[in-house]
């Protein structure tokens, strides 16, 4: 049976928990759709129902109002109600809207083969994801050993901090879409905390402008080194990760460095050329 790395819980935990609604000054933005779609995003992998107090405190919003939202996206199909447990589970409209997602991603498919051939190379986990808020969503996983497989799954989001996919993403972001980021961890994290965090992807910008590459070694799942590439479109208005994560005895950092991350670059190429940078 393969063994499985299990990721230790993010730095950043704080983030994934707050969905409070801001005053943000955009006249376009709609608050109220904000404020559903953030209810959504109160569902975990592993938890099945969820009750409007529960919802209430993740999402950070009064309870009445989460009422009448959940409420309506019952209604809409997004949300199934339980009578019985009197508690709320995600309904088929969520997975239509995610099946729609995926099929239309076009380097996804392009991706899979070069993907899949080097995790068996490797004899790792490699992934491909898309940021997702303060986050990194999860848009194709390929495993190369039979013994080892990073726990996570398509659709599942990771931290930017402290993964090789969200430093990749970060060392490439233009700066006014960083500072935003800069901005929600000064939120959300003590001074101690967010200057650790921003320590850490200020080294992996160095590290990525030395090798083209960027590293996690243990800072996500103790047992687990990976090193992350960015890919980034030809009109640069968007930008996915790729990462080769495997078991720290078998991925060194020397290995990780010297065999491994030079690989992903070319693969990153690949990928970018199958899709003419377009995606």
């Amino acid at each position: 049976m393969a063994r499985r790395a299990r990721p230790r819980t993010a730095t950043n935990a704080k983030l994934s928990s707050s969905h409070r609604m801001r005053e943000t000054g955009d006249r376009q933005f709609v608050a109220a759709l904000a404020r559903g779609l953030a209810i959504l995003r109160c569902f975990r992998v592993g938890e099945h129902y969820l009750g409007n107090q529960e919802i209430a405190k993740r999402a950070g919003l009064p309870k009445p109002t989460v009422s009448r939202l959940t409420y309506t996206l019952t209604r809409m199909g997004f949300l199934q109600h339980s009578p019985l447990r009197e508690e709320y589970a995600l309904g088929p409209g969520v997975l239509v809207l995610g099946h729609s997602y995926l099929a239309a991603q076009k380097v996804r498919e392009a991706a899979r083969p070069l993907l899949q051939e080097l995790a068996d190379y490797a004899q790792a986990t490699v992934t491909l994801a898309e940021t997702d808020g303060q986050r990194m969503v999860i848009v194709e996983i390929c495993h190369g050993s039979p013994t080892y497989r990073l726990r996570v799954e398509v659709g599942e989001r990771v931290p930017h901090n402290t993964t090789a996919l969200g430093r990749a993403h970060l060392v490439a972001c233009p700066p006014d879409k960083y500072q935003v980021w800069i901005d929600a961890i000064h939120r959300h994290l003590s001074a101690e905390e967010a200057d650790k965090v921003i320590a850490d992807v200020q080294r992996s910008a160095r590290e990525y402008e030395k090798h083209g590459f960027v590293f996690s070694c243990g800072d996500w799942s103790p047992e687990t080194f990976a090193v992350g590439v960015p890919l980034v479109s030809a009109d640069r208005n968007r930008i996915l990760a790729l990462s080769c994560s495997g078991p720290v005895f078998e991925m060194t950092r020397k290995r990780l460095t010297t065999e491994i991350g030079p690989r992903i670059v070319q693969v990153r190429d690949k990928i970018y050329e199958a899709v003419q940078g377009f995606f």
